[in-house]
């Protein structure tokens, strides 16, 4: 395959209705596999026997894609061209990337021995992988038409794919950041590319890590826990009361970045500090691309626990089950029986169904009737903490069975501390709901808040030293992260890779100098403000993009005057408050709306095609000329951000100096300088007089000496 003569491919009906068959600009993963020497083969073969090989192929390089939710793009003879982030995002898609092209390596080895054994021909793949930005459109013509990813991102993963090894997976330097966390891979040296300045970092795929490190916190130079004394409070008493005999079942409910995690890590110190063994400390954690395979919580602990693979033998998982729990002491012989035979019916459940006959729901059974009894007796032999993390991403079967072992705290000294997010569709949900009926005397929940102002700057504070950074951009990042811990965290980092933090003697520090006038959201917090955003209905998203162009607070009114769709607004912004991307504002003297994070308007906005956000804000502009005619002035800096955004230089110019003026009257001389400034850059584009262009420096000139403008002075309200 040769990905340069057709990079920018794609998928066509199917997926096109699934994006709406619109252009987005969008961060994306990008997949390209090829097979080894196809020239050489084909040439070797009948073309006949040369296709019935690839369409055999296919197959097994296309399944592991489908299974980690990516896209199958285009097939073109030779390999195969994905996307992991169009047209649905998920907050992991570099991972899921990587997982799906390993799982990939694994099929077709098993293919081409087959192939080597039958043709006795060599039949390997190589795959590349990038993450960037890209726009994902329909191009074409009627009757042609490709839903397509084009950007330099989709050029770097071909060059990816050409470079990489037989039988290897080569990532560039921005997909291996992503996946540090999860991915073991080793520096292959810089590789140069057609069309850029520098060479470029690449690295070879080694395995997953046996122990993933959470994908989230700033390493070394990182923060302590903040804001959270009373929850942790709450969680070692509950462990002080698990010593003394009581079982109880603890919820950690939270939004993505709120700190459940690290709640957690903090817990398992305290555990660790007061004698606790690691014996007795389990831990699950749910994964989203396993919400579909049966018991895919529980399997990824087992398989984890004991060293099991998917296709060992019944024998083999007895093995195995013993070896880890046999030296431990852990619980009697009889439990340690019962838990390899749990085992052996979590992890192959589908296999024993097949193999001796029984129904799926007496195999359901087995598992349930075996699973308890095994955790019952193993709690007998000293207190036990099973954590289960991100459990919004269980599958049914397994918040069943979870269920199920919550029995166990009645009678038996074991803590279960379940973390989620607050989705109630989820299986997560409905483990809380049965927990605080079935067992109100040993329930617990915990709720996180996002972080008061005065947590939040402490945070800040502990991750960059504040000492010389500029007021503008400490307000600037306390106002985006809004009080989540995450977000804090991930726009430091972005700070830092972008160059204007430095790490100087193990600390944080502002580089002199450095000048940031915005704050380009993470590609991070991107992917997981859009996994949110993606699950939306088309009509909801396309009105939160549009309310996004407006600002992070937007009039009811003005959505109305714009939307395609006036009639369906009522019920967009219903579906919106749900699944809490927005909220109401207030309703006097109007009703006004207000993102409830301004990454979330971040990346609603970003996604939104550079020719349309001009047109949107000048649609915004007009709209709010028509419907303030009678109080311009109040609206003059908001109605110039617009007209600026559209492009429109003369209302841009009017608007600016209008703003001017009213911040003047008041005394606000630093803003009234900035908006002077703007409106002679949008005079001397328009052409406008000398006379003109005199009059705006004379009113800019004596405020500008006295008050130096910073980017930031006249305040970005869009």
């Amino acid at each position: 395959m040769n990905p340069e003569t057709g990079p920018q491919a794609g998928q066509t009906a199917t997926s096109r209705e699934a994006a709406g068959g619109k252009g987005e600009r969008r961060v994306i993963t990008v997949l390209f596999a090829d097979v080894v020497n196809s020239t050489g083969l084909a040439e070797r073969l009948d073309p006949e026997d040369w296709t019935d090989i690839m369409n055999a192929a296919f197959p097994a390089m296309t399944a592991p894609i489908t299974r980690y939710g990516g896209t199958v793009a285009r097939l073109m003879g030779d390999g195969l061209l994905a996307f992991f982030g169009a047209p649905v995002a998920h907050e992991d898609d570099p991972q899921r990337a990587v997982l799906a092209a390993l799982e990939m390596l694994d099929a077709v080895r098993g293919f081409a021995s087959k192939v080597k054994r039958d043709l006795d021909i060599d039949f390997e793949i190589r795959i590349g992988l990038n993450t960037g930005p890209v726009v994902v459109t329909d191009v074409g013509s009627i009757g042609a038409m490709e839903y397509t990813a084009m950007g330099d991102a989709v050029n770097v993963a071909a060059r990816m794919q050409q470079t990489a090894a037989p039988g290897t997976v080569q990532l560039s330097s921005e997909t291996d950041r992503l996946v540090a966390g999860h991915i073991d891979t080793a520096p292959l040296g810089k590789i140069e590319l057609k069309g850029k300045a520098e060479p470029v970092d690449t690295f070879r795929v080694v395995g997953r890590k046996p122990e993933p490190e959470r994908s989230r916190g700033l390493g070394q130079v990182g923060a302590g826990l903040v804001g959270r004394d009373a929850q942790i409070a709450e969680l070692k008493h509950a462990v002080d009361e698990l010593r003394q005999g009581r079982g109880q079942v603890v919820c950690l409910i939270g939004e993505a970045g709120l700190g459940k995690s690290r709640l957690i890590d903090e817990l398992k110190a305290y555990w660790r500090e007061t004698g606790g063994s690691a014996a007795w400390w389990e831990e699950m954690r749910g994964v989203p691309y396993d919400t579909g395979r049966p018991f895919g919580l529980f399997q990824s602990y087992a398989r984890r626990m004991f060293g099991v693979e998917l296709d060992d033998t019944p024998e083999a998982i007895d093995r195995k089950v013993h070896a880890t729990l046999d030296p431990l002491n852990r619980a009697p012989p009889q439990s340690v029986g019962l838990c390899s035979i749990a085992m052996q019916r979590i992890i192959a459940a589908k296999s024993l169904d097949d193999r001796f006959g029984f129904s799926t729901q007496a195999v359901r059974q087995d598992i349930f009737d075996l699973m308890a009894p095994a955790f019952r007796e193993n709690c007998k032999s000293g207190p036990t903490v099973l954590i289960v993390d991100d459990l919004q991403w269980a599958d049914t079967a397994s918040a069943d069975l979870l269920m199920q072992l919550m029995v166990i705290i009645e009678d038996a000294p074991l803590l279960v501390v379940c973390a989620f997010r607050p989705e109630r569709q989820s299986p997560a949900w409905q483990a809380k709901l049965r927990a605080e009926t079935d067992f109100p005397h040993r329930y617990r929940e915990i709720v996180l808040s996002p972080l008061g102002a005065s947590d939040t700057e402490a945070l800040l504070s502990s991750l960059l030293s504040i000492a010389d950074l500029p007021t503008e951009v400490h307000q600037l990042i306390l106002r985006k992260a809004d009080g989540n811990p995450y977000f804090v965290e991930e726009i430091v980092r972005s700070l830092t890779e972008q160059g204007v933090v430095s790490v100087v003697d193990g600390e944080r520090r502002w580089k002199a100098g450095a000048l940031v006038t915005d704050l380009a959201i993470p590609d991070s917090l991107q992917a997981l403000l859009m996994a949110r955003i993606d699950r939306l209905g088309e009509e909801a998203k396309s009105t939160l993009q549009m309310a996004s162009v407006i600002g992070r607070a937007f009039y009811y009114r003005i959505l109305e005057a714009i939307s395609n769709s006036a009639m369906a607004l009522d019920k967009d912004l219903l579906a919106l408050e749900r699944v809490e991307l927005l909220r109401e504002a207030g309703r006097q003297p109007e009703l006004e709306y207000i993102f409830k994070h301004e990454l979330a308007r971040d990346a609603a906005y970003a996604t939104i095609l550079n020719r349309k956000r001009r047109e949107f804000h000048l649609r915004v502009a007009r709209a709010m000329e028509s419907l303030f005619a009678d109080h311009l002035e109040e609206h003059a800096h908001r109605l110039a951000q617009h007209f600026e955004a559209a492009r429109e230089d003369q209302p841009m110019m009017d608007y600016y100096i209008m703003a001017g003026d009213a911040a003047a009257s008041i005394g606000a001389d630093t803003e009234a300088a900035a908006h002077y400034a703007k409106a002679l850059e949008a005079a001397r584009r328009a052409g406008a007089s000398d006379d003109l262009i005199a009059k705006i420096e004379v009113k800019r000139l004596p405020l500008a000496v006295t008050h130096e403008a910073t980017p930031l002075a006249a305040g970005r309200d869009l």
